[in-house]
């Protein structure tokens, strides 16, 4: 088992949202790039982005070129980075100081002289009102004065993906674990034998930084199709049931106990999850 952790709450949770705001637009450069440029995936993953723990970057897909290359994203200097295929930097952009419009153009330029076609790269179209409003959206800069917020978000990104990968890899059926650039949520997908309801039967596991259900980074684990709420069992961690608009075993950071202790914080989200994945999956079966 991995122990790494890294002592979340140094900010009051609800205080992260500038910083998450500001990644999520940095990320959408990324995501631009593997939607316009990778292999189509029939689950969209292609426009999905990894964390490398190594390098402690958001990176995207391979983008085979005459020059293969990943985007990546340093999310505490909010610098794009672009990778060859041995995960070697070979140019970068700060983004600080610069508009969403300017990022795009010279990460086109750079893509252009790898040999791809850098012209469909383009920023992708998510639904009305589904997607946060942003200054940044309307022709504002990046700007660091959020860093500190933004070194509190990796941290908790960082301690996400190890815990995923020590409690989600024991299981036969389970996905990679992506980040979405829709709600910027890392998540990895179990998939249970079976079907119910003609429905097959999953578990999402994952983290949101926050968004319109809590304004805060959350842990959450989802059985699908939703079970009936009425007497959800009780779970461990301080957790507890979402049900509206989506049904879910919830951890919001504010519940986090063990201010300063990363192992007191490390073993109650591992509680948590572990409930939570427990229950979830006895649910699908009744």
């Amino acid at each position: 088992m991995n122990n790494s952790w890294h002592t979340l709450k140094k900010i009051h949770p609800p205080a992260l949202l500038e910083a998450r705001l500001q990644l999520h637009y940095a990320i959408q450069l990324i995501a631009a790039t593997g939607a316009a440029l990778a292999e189509p995936l029939p689950d969209y993953s292609h426009t999905s982005l990894a964390w490398n723990p190594d390098l402690e970057v958001f990176v995207g897909s391979l983008i085979r070129s005459p020059q293969p290359f990943q985007v990546a994203l340093d999310p505490i200097s909010l610098t794009i980075i672009l990778l060859n295929k041995h995960s070697t930097p070979i140019a970068s952009c700060p983004l600080a100081g610069k508009t969403m419009a300017e990022g795009l153009v010279w990460l086109q330029q750079e893509v252009a002289q790898l040999g791809a076609d850098a012209n469909k790269i383009v920023f992708l179209d998510y639904p009305p009102n589904d997607f946060p409003d942003h200054a940044l959206a309307h022709g504002a800069v990046f700007d660091l004065r959020q860093e500190w917020g933004l070194s509190e978000l990796v941290d908790y990104y960082a301690n996400t993906y190890s815990l995923l990968q020590d409690r989600i890899a024991i299981h036969e059926e389970v996905s990679a674990i992506r980040i979405w650039p829709h709600h910027f949520d890392m998540a990895a997908l179990m998939m249970l034998p079976g079907i119910k309801n003609g429905t097959p039967r999953t578990i999402g596991v994952g983290l949101s930084p926050g968004d319109p259900s809590y304004s805060e980074p959350y842990w959450y684990v989802s059985p699908y199709p939703y079970p009936d709420i009425t007497n959800l069992p009780p779970l461990d961690g301080e957790g507890f049931w979402h049900t509206h608009h989506w049904v879910g075993a919830v951890l919001p950071a504010s519940r986090l106990t063990g201010d300063d202790h990363a192992e007191i914080q490390r073993q109650q989200v591992e509680a948590f999850l572990h409930s939570a994945i427990t229950t979830s999956t006895t649910l699908l079966k009744s």
